[in-house]
């Protein structure tokens, strides 16, 4: 049966499902073929804690932030992109059907499957914890692949990091195609129907969370076993024998020193993803971006201005310089900065300081939205413009984009706006603005390198709670 709406505007002469002036509901069967595509010119994944749509191609209707809709197909795939050796993409996998299966005394297995040329791509896997749990390996037929743990019986949410090889051959695009397997069987002995008849049964609280302390444990020393299987099957070459913990290691990595190809292979099997990830932005801070922006300002006969100056970036993405400089020059380095490196400059910094997914989700939001609507409108029109009613229905922009940004024929960058919207709208009314209008960037330049200086971020936000008592979810 299908549900048939009437929207304000008709479907390219009403041809698409051959239905005059109505429109036939989006929503996909589960067994329909999928092909998602990674967009890099309309959306950022560089960050586990971005929030982006992929398109259908089959389907221009539909598109998803999660990749479970490759689940249900084994022709479903998302194609993707590595751009270059800095480049990854992180993708978010729901698997919620695991705690229905568990109920119903069913085991089920979902293995991951990375399709990329010469093999020039790796796939890396974590829990919501930000544990490693999973590295893509050779499967003997050209791809790599991995299947989610059978030991990992609670968490649902997964974050998929897929990322250039150390001999990936020197190219602007690897592409590459992900895949998604489930296999089922009945198996009342497997830990997830355990866990789940043993919730089910207990007969208080007391025990509930006996149950949880019990299988929290089975889980760490499951994660701590898969670890050292992994560093086991390190080659020689890349085995690390030192004793500098992850911590240090990580430490050493933000204050901007290289670690060797022994050093990173131990923190790419140990470390949390978050804790990764702002050193990974930390380091690139200390050790590339400044020598990029003065190779582009000479190459565009700038001066780079002598001693310490700094570079500040408002929510809305206007950048400022302040200096021993004169005015013109100020201005063209201004200028070079917004043209070249404001995405780099916003990206790496939010990467790098310590604040939650929520308020990351938050200040990204309304960054991206400003700056579409800057670039859109030629500066027209901002957040402020913008008003929803009662109904959801978006209006205060140019007609045409408000028509966009309510139908339900938008793509996935107008879906990924209107959600941005009602976001912010949300948080406002219980919240206010201020708090991210009021929130920038700083970095402080030298000679040699940047380092940050920016304000963290202090937005009020319900805290996130996991299952587990003693692993909390990765903000």
């Amino acid at each position: 049966m299908n549900y048939v709406q009437i929207i304000c505007s008709t479907l390219v002469n009403g041809k698409k499902y051959n239905v005059e002036n109505y429109f036939v509901s989006p929503m996909k069967e589960l067994c329909q073929k999928t092909v998602l595509t990674e967009d890099r010119k309309e959306n950022n994944n560089d960050s586990y804690r971005q929030h982006t749509k992929y398109n259908d191609r089959l389907d221009c209707y539909f598109s998803t932030y999660d990749l479970v809709s490759l689940l249900h197909n084994e022709e479903s795939y998302l194609e993707g992109s590595i751009d270059s050796s800095q480049d990854v993409d992180y993708y978010s996998f729901s698997y919620q059907e695991k705690k229905l299966y568990s109920k119903m005394g069913i085991s089920s297995e979902v293995t991951i499957i990375l399709e990329s040329p010469d093999s020039s791509c790796n796939l890396i896997l974590y829990d919501s914890y930000g544990n490693q749990i999973g590295m893509a390996e050779d499967d003997g037929n050209g791809n790599k692949k991995l299947t989610i743990p059978d030991w990992d019986c609670v968490t649902s949410q997964y974050i998929i990091k897929v990322e250039s090889t150390d001999n990936a051959p020197n190219s602007d695009n690897s592409a590459y195609r992900i895949k998604i397997m489930e296999t089922r069987t009945k198996d009342s002995q497997s830990n997830s129907v355990q866990h789940a008849s043993g919730i089910e049964n207990a007969g208080n609280a007391k025990n509930r969370d006996e149950i949880r302390n019990k299988y929290e444990g089975l889980y760490k020393e499951q994660l701590d076993r898969l670890h050292k299987i992994q560093f086991e099957a390190l080659p020689e070459s890349k085995k690390y024998s030192g004793t500098a913990t992850v911590e240090e290691l990580l430490c050493r990595m933000k204050n901007g020193e290289q670690l060797d190809q022994k050093e990173m292979a131990y923190v790419k099997i140990f470390a949390n993803l978050a804790d990764y990830e702002k050193a990974e932005a930390s380091n690139y801070i200390h050790n590339e971006f400044y020598q990029r922006i003065k190779e582009k300002a000479e190459k565009d006969g700038l001066k780079v201005p002598a001693g310490l100056w700094e570079i500040e970036m408002n929510v809305e993405g206007s950048i400022s310089v302040k200096g021993d400089m004169q005015e013109e020059d100020r201005e063209k380095l201004e200028k070079m900065l917004s043209e070249n490196f404001a995405e780099d400059l916003w990206n790496k910094h939010i990467q790098a300081t310590d604040i939650s997914k929520e308020q990351y989700r938050l200040l990204n939001g309304y960054h991206e939205l400003n700056k579409f609507l800057q670039s859109a409108t030629n500066g027209e029109y901002s957040y402020k413009d913008i008003t929803v009613d009662k109904n959801g229905k978006i209006g205060g922009l140019p007609d045409k984009m408000c028509q966009l940004l309510n139908s339900q024929e938008a793509n996935a960058r107008y879906e990924e706006l209107r959600d941005d919207i009602y976001m912010l709208m949300d948080y406002e009314r219980k919240y206010g603005m201020d708090n991210i209008i009021n929130f920038n960037i700083k970095y402080q330049a030298s000679n040699s390198e940047l380092s940050i200086i920016g304000s963290i971020a202090s937005m009020e936000w319900p805290n996130s709670v996991g299952y587990y008592k003693n692993m909390k979810p990765i903000k």
